[in-house]
């Protein structure tokens, strides 16, 4: 519809009136305007002052404020159609956030299948007892060093340094067997050689408490006395006689030398 009609329309309406009304829509705006009504986008608001006007647009019409005329609604974009209505949310919307929400039970775990460990052959390795221990190690055999100062004490050889090691319960270290062993068993050179018993069955050596260069000799029960020679000791270590000089004396037994007898000076007779 043209602006004439508007025109029209609003002349048989102020014909049939006789006072007008005041309507916000007009506020800020001036004498003449058309605008588009704040409760309908079919309706508009004619502003005249206190003679303002309100009409609407044939069906299927919207008015377009741009324009200041009435045209097809799809053809208007209508700031009242803009207002989105809060929607109601749908029952099944519901239901799928209510069990996201909802944790969900964790299974029981199943328990872990342990595997059958592989049978391993043990390989029963002789250990071998030497003086010292050796640069390089070999991966067949176990190497022991005996204490030279404990008879419970013993050394595991590893990559050529002594690792200390003991003998519990009260034991020995038997150097011949490389083995905790019973005290009566073994034949500690630091131990007292008085506490020391010359049993039936054996056949030992053993030094003397307090002089180096005598020894004791326990043979089928008997204990002996025994003498090394002249300018000789009994070493704990080697457990024979050595010259006293570097023989290893036990504990703090006297280093005697005997002297050998000088043979008689000649006399002489005079005649």
């Amino acid at each position: 519809m043209s602006k004439y009609l508007i025109h029209l329309c609003l002349l048989l309406l102020w014909s049939s009136r006789t006072n007008g009304d005041h309507f916000d829509e007009c506020n800020e705006m001036e004498d003449g305007a058309f605008v588009q009504s704040w409760e309908s986008c079919q309706s508009y608001v004619y502003c005249e002052g206190e003679e303002s006007l309100k009409g609407d647009c044939e069906d299927g019409e919207y008015f377009d404020n741009e324009a200041g005329t009435c045209d097809v609604a799809a053809n208007v974009q209508c700031f009242l159609d803009e207002v989105d209505e809060p929607s109601q949310p749908e029952p099944e919307a519901e239901e799928e956030e209510e069990e996201q929400e909802t944790p969900a039970t964790p299974r029981p775990s199943e328990p872990p299948i342990i595997e059958t460990p592989t049978e391993v052959d043990i390989v029963n390795i002789a250990p071998v007892v030497r003086p010292n221990c050796p640069i390089s190690d070999d991966p067949g055999q176990v190497i022991f060093m005996a204490s030279n100062s404990s008879c419970a004490n013993y050394y595991l050889c590893y990559h050529g340094h002594a690792m200390e090691m003991h003998c519990d319960n009260e034991l020995y270290f038997n150097s011949l067997t490389g083995q905790c062993d019973y005290p009566e068993k073994v034949q500690c050179a630091f131990e007292d050689p008085r506490s020391h018993k010359c049993l039936p069955h054996m056949t030992e050596f053993f030094p003397h408490p307090d002089n180096c260069n005598y020894f004791y000799y326990c043979i089928k029960g008997f204990l002996t006395l025994q003498q090394c020679p002249f300018y000789y000791g009994w070493d704990i270590e080697r457990r024979s006689c050595v010259q006293i000089g570097v023989a290893k004396c036990y504990r703090n037994s006297r280093r005697i030398a005997r002297k050998i007898p000088l043979p008689p000076k000649k006399q002489l007779i005079k005649a």
